[in-house]
């Protein structure tokens, strides 16, 4: 699969920092949590972003803030956590999902501009 996912970033020419947010995004929505998709994406794609020059640090931020968009889908135990907690039915708490990926996409975008100012 790495190699798959670099190949496909370098026939479309996409930097090799933004691997970062993506696979935590893509390995986030996968597991329908944060901390399991982050761990996977770091373990999978660690050894390609620290080749590439991205730092230690930078990577793992951006790979965290990616896992954030689309961490609450219904195959997840943090969705039915969160809408059991307040009592509220599925069909309501599908509709967040949306605002919960917006404050995720927020929280990447400005994790990846603050990777390239510094």
């Amino acid at each position: 699969m790495q190699g798959d996912v670099v190949h496909l970033l370098n026939v479309l020419n996409i930097p090799a920092f933004l691997l970062a947010p993506i696979s935590g995004i893509l390995m986030a929505g996968a597991t329908a949590s944060t901390t399991a998709g982050a761990t996977v994406a770091s373990q999978t794609f660690a050894s390609v972003l620290l080749a590439k020059g991205v730092p230690a640090l930078s990577a793992g931020a951006m790979i965290h803030a990616g896992a954030t968009v689309i961490d609450s889908l219904p195959h997840g135990s943090f969705f039915h956590a969160t809408g059991g907690a307040v009592n509220m039915d599925i069909g309501d708490r599908m509709k967040l999902i949306a605002f919960e990926a917006i404050v995720g996409l927020t929280s990447t975008i400005l994790s990846v501009l603050v990777y390239l100012i510094a």
